[in-house]
């Protein structure tokens, strides 16, 4: 009987152990503590660095099934690709931010300190819908102050840049914007200044703007053709794409309208002003279509060469002004990078202007430029895009000797 009780008691006080046991793992305690002998012996596994644990998840390890083992190459591949991007990345920030400094700093020794502190493009308003909501709950159009900028001549010091580079041939600025640079040529290395600075030293993404292999320098050239990298920074050739018609405004021209203008001196002459007359997009590769050649017309020998060129230009124009042309006028030929088709299609946004006639007014109506819908493209751009090409539509009569 006493073996009986004895065995009730024991089976009591385990039973009150387990509750025991239940209630306090409810309040996340540790029951091992007061457990029997033998479970209080039972090893507590024991838990990995976090830095070991992430290398064994990217890293092969002895015993790695073959699945695992390509998984985590691959793992390792892309975080490669990644840390070499954003170094990629970081460089090119630095670099042009250094690249800005240094024009900045060159324009003012020159004595052709820049304009543009503070300066927002007009074009570039975040109003997608042409319009703006009043305080009486009703909306009206956008507005753009299209008051052109002010040019003030060029007067550069070019013994300075000379003697800093020989290679010095003009200097280029358009008011009001980061467009304000030496023109440079290295004869015989002509591609010397796409990844070289003033200075001569590499630099990945330089901001020259240098002169290409057809052009003399000598007083001949009937048309000067000029290139710089288009660089996200603002410097370079950057503020030539901000021509190219902004379509989600109200004034898709704003830009133009607002900087009709060229300022451009050449070493050993005066400050001259070119009136844009045309903004044209260009392919450079044949398996895409017509590659229009625009880099090789510096000189025309006769009247029909050169109404022959400005008929093809203006056929490919974005946009229509009031400036006129005639045979004789000198041209100021802008080209830097564009991409409506993508990064992969090498295609280039053509700027063109002429220099103001002995006695013109620099002035320029600019409240009768129009868009042009219909410009002239490539059979890929068409086939991507949409749409073909219906024939001139350019008012002829502003090509003097020739239409109108």
């Amino acid at each position: 009987m006493a073996n009986k009780n004895e065995k009730n008691l024991k089976k009591t006080s385990e039973k009150k152990e387990k509750q025991r046991d239940v209630a306090l793992d409810k309040f996340d305690v540790d029951v091992t503590a007061t457990s029997s002998k033998k479970s209080s012996k039972t090893p507590q596994k024991k838990k990995k660095n976090p830095f070991k644990r992430f290398f064994e998840f990217i890293i092969p390890q002895p015993g790695d099934t073959k699945g695992e083992i390509a998984r985590k190459v691959l793992l390792l591949l892309a975080i490669c690709i990644l840390i070499g991007t954003l170094v990629f990345l970081i460089r090119q920030l630095v670099g042009m931010s250094n690249t800005g400094k240094e024009s900045d700093k060159l324009a003012s020794s020159a004595g052709v300190p820049n304009s543009s502190i503070n300066y927002i493009e007009p074009d570039r308003l975040t109003n997608p819908d042409a319009f703006i909501p009043t305080t009486a709950g009703t909306e009206e159009p956008e507005y753009i102050d299209l008051t052109p900028v002010v040019n003030y001549p060029l007067n550069v010091d070019f013994d300075y840049l000379r003697g800093i580079n020989p290679d010095t041939r003009a200097w280029i600025q358009i008011s009001g914007t980061l467009l304000n640079h030496a023109v440079v040529q290295r004869k015989g290395d002509f591609q010397y200044y796409v990844d070289h600075n003033f200075e001569g030293e590499y630099e990945e993404f330089s901001s020259e703007v240098f002169s290409g292999p057809n052009n003399a320098w000598d007083g001949t050239d009937d048309n000067i053709i000029l290139y710089g990298h288009n660089l996200s920074s603002g410097y370079g050739f950057a503020y030539v794409n901000h021509y190219v018609p902004y379509d989600a405004s109200i004034e898709p021209l704003a830009f133009y309208k607002v900087h009709p203008t060229i300022l451009f001196q050449q070493d050993g002459g005066q400050s001259e002003t070119y009136k844009i007359f045309a903004g044209i997009v260009v392919n450079t590769e044949e398996k895409y279509g017509e590659v229009f050649d625009y880099t090789s017309k510096t000189k025309f020998n006769s009247a029909e060469e050169f109404n022959d060129y400005i008929i093809q230009v203006m056929d490919r124009s974005w946009f229509y002004t009031d400036v006129d042309l005639e045979y004789g006028d000198k041209l100021l030929t802008l080209s830097t990078c564009y991409w409506p088709l993508g990064r992969d299609k090498e295609t280039r946004f053509v700027l063109l202007a002429r220099k103001v006639r002995p006695g013109e007014s620099e002035y320029v109506d600019t409240s009768v430029a129009q868009r042009n819908y219909g410009a002239k493209l490539w059979d890929y751009y068409y086939q991507l895009i949409g749409g073909q090409w219906y024939g001139s539509n350019w008012d002829t009569s502003k090509l003097k000797g020739y239409g109108g």
